[in-house]
């Protein structure tokens, strides 16, 4: 409701009195303030603004503020003006905009802000990271951001961590340590290391964008995950790859494996990793030159698609009925495949295809592990095995180091060196079958 003709007059007797104040104790224009009425208690109301943050505009690099009006009732009836502390009251107001501004600077050095530049931009360091290296990194930066709001606030502002950061993310991964995963059991050794690295590589980004922030600043001892080379899955052996192109000739026209042979070659011709091959693009194959360039885990690549048998392999995936390059969809190895019935009453089954998403490593590594098991190999084999055993048989074939290298995206020869070569210069990228089977067996 509206103030009353009585009230109106005492406001602005009041006004008058203010301004008085305000000359006798020199009290400045900013922050501005004025006092209101509630009508229906007639007691007077400080009434002001403060800038609160709701966003942050990371092309100027600044936060986002919007002006918010705020009130506080104070208790003193419009009657009784003149007992009210004008100077406090300004000063009140002063130290609450203060407040806020100081928040509005701060928000720009947050742990949330920094954490969500990081986690929505793919590209680190001319390289662009995986859609599912983002999700982890956010995962576990923000179950670090909850363990920090929970046990060390102060370190919600990002430079708090030049002062203390190392031991702060050691007590964070001895907590981690004694906490328990969904099955009621501690958190691995790995899932403690992947907690440990990425926080560290976190950090690590941020020292390129912010000088303050020394390389490695969380570096730790204990926290690592050192490689168990016995635990590494052995390399595909001769003759489990006669075994394989045995398999592959044999069921070249099932429906139900067609969607894996041609990723099993590629794996085994190619030496790539599998989540190279289930996310190879269309765009991405020379189609004349019959060459596959692409970018893949640390640098860009050109591989030669030079065997008849995987071409002709590869022909369903990438050409239509007419013979023309698909644009229906991105990924040459979309998801389609065979969904065999049910035994007990014949039901279900059927094809599945989804052209917008490409078949993930996991699928491909579990058919990998059902077809080891049907031909009696090693159990300890999976599509890692066919990359080692690639480079173990263009090792002994004579390729030079540095070509391995290359072929297979290692920025050192530290991997390539464990296996054992001989020097005979041989120019190939990929393997010949038909030098693993005797005449007639199998045609690469």
């Amino acid at each position: 409701m509206p103030l009353s003709t009585h009230q109106k007059k005492k406001m602005t007797e009041f006004r008058k009195w203010v301004k008085t104040q305000r000359r006798r104790y020199r009290i400045g224009s900013y922050p501005s303030f004025s006092y209101a009425c509630d009508d229906k208690t007639n007691n007077l109301m400080l009434c002001y603004s403060v800038n609160e943050v709701i966003g942050f505009d990371k092309k100027s690099d600044e936060p986002i503020l919007q002006r918010k009006r705020r009130k506080k009732y104070l208790g003193v009836s419009l009657s009784d003006y003149e007992t009210l502390n004008v100077r406090r009251n300004y000063r009140y107001v002063q130290k609450d905009v203060k407040l806020h501004e100081k928040l509005a600077v701060s928000e720009s050095k947050s742990f949330p802000h920094w954490v969500e530049d990081y986690v929505s931009n793919p590209n680190r360091y001319g390289n662009v990271v995986e859609a599912v290296t983002l999700r982890s990194d956010k995962e576990v930066l923000t179950k670090y951001m909850i363990w920090l709001r929970n046990n060390s606030p102060r370190h919600m502002d990002i430079y708090e961590h030049l002062v203390d950061g190392k031991e702060t993310l050691e007590k964070y991964l001895n907590d981690f340590r004694m906490s328990k995963t969904r099955y009621g059991t501690p958190p691995t050794k790995n899932s403690i290391s992947n907690n440990y690295t990425r926080i560290k590589g976190f950090f690590n980004w941020l020292s390129d964008k912010d000088d303050r922030f020394p390389f490695n600043m969380l570096k730790m001892k204990g926290f690592a995950s050192q490689r168990n080379k016995d635990k590494l899955p052995p390399a595909t052996s001769r003759s489990d790859m006669i075994s394989f192109i045995k398999w592959m000739d044999k069921n070249k026209d099932n429906k139900y494996e067609k969607h894996f042979i041609p990723i099993l070659r590629m794996l085994l011709l190619t030496g790539c990793r599998i989540g190279e091959v289930v996310t190879m693009k269309i765009e991405d194959i020379d189609i004349k030159e019959k060459t596959w360039n692409f970018y893949g885990k640390t640098q860009r690549r050109t591989i030669k698609l030079d065997s008849e048998t995987l071409w002709e392999s590869l022909k369903p995936w990438i050409f239509d009925s007419n013979g023309k390059v698909r644009t229906d969809k991105i990924w040459v190895f979309h998801c389609e495949y065979w969904r065999k019935p049910n035994k007990t009453n014949g039901k279900g089954g059927g094809v599945k295809m989804i052209l917008d998403k490409h078949i993930t490593s996991s699928g491909i590594a579990h058919k990998f592990k059902k077809v080891v098991e049907e031909l009696g190999l090693n159990p300890k084999l999976s599509p890692h095995s066919c990359r080692r055993g690639w480079i173990t048989y263009m090792l002994e074939m004579g390729k030079p180091i540095q070509d391995i290298a290359y072929l297979v995206g290692h920025n050192s020869y530290e991997m390539v060196y464990r296996y054992s070569r001989q020097q005979i210069p041989k120019e190939r990228t990929t393997i010949d079958f038909s030098e693993l089977l005797e005449e007639g067996v199998g045609n690469g």
